[in-house]
């Protein structure tokens, strides 16, 4: 099978179980509160804590692939940063980032500053994010800018080049599905589960 396939299905595996467990955490009455910039000190770091844990799974259960990680862990991030803010998005990127600089690799120093980038960015972009008709849509293009962002910056900081090219090829399909999808998921969880009846315009 292609190997581009198999890395789709895999990290999709992946993504599949984190949001089972972001379903079962959206009905906490924390998320409501964060989501509508109601929560406590408590509340916004109990948020940053579960997407930093859920984001460092990304990077644990990623898929070595040409000395590198094929991964969701921009996925924690964006969520993060699409219920909080670009401040919340942002440190759950930070954390992430640290764990992913500290797995060492080629790609050590671009990637985790696309996972910080992923977070700051769907919090800029949080409140953009209504039902509406433009709803899930929006929601594909931050999937789909992360992780174009997080390819190109392989390419432009990875070395050598060869290498950063071969890696790009084999998992910007695969990390473009998944994190894109998974973002997807996450905002029909936050519309099913109400999170905007009293936010919406």
């Amino acid at each position: 099978m292609n190997p581009v396939i198999v890395f789709c299905l895999l990290l999709m595996e992946r993504m599949a179980l984190v949001m089972l467990v972001v379903y079962l955490l959206s009905k906490r009455r924390a998320f409501k509160k964060v989501f509508r910039s109601t929560g406590t000190i408590y509340d916004n770091v109990g948020i940053v804590i579960i997407f930093s844990v859920l984001a460092i799974y990304g990077t644990l259960r990623g898929i070595p692939v040409s000395g590198a990680i094929a991964n969701i862990r921009d996925l924690g991030p964006m969520m993060a940063g699409i219920l909080g803010g670009p401040i919340i998005g942002g440190l759950t990127g930070v954390i992430a980032a640290i764990h992913r600089y500290s797995q060492g690799g080629f790609t050590a120093i671009p990637c985790p500053i696309a996972t910080i980038f992923a977070g700051v960015l769907a919090g800029l972009l949080s409140k953009k994010f209504k039902p509406g008709a433009a709803y899930y849509s929006r929601a594909i293009f931050l999937g789909v800018v992360v992780e174009l962002v997080h390819m190109s910056l392989i390419l432009a900081i990875a070395r050598p080049l060869s290498e950063a090219i071969h890696l790009v090829e084999q998992i910007a399909i695969p990390m473009v599905a998944a994190n894109t999808l998974g973002v997807l998921i996450f905002l029909y969880i936050l519309k099913e589960q109400n999170h905007w009846e009293t936010n919406s315009s």
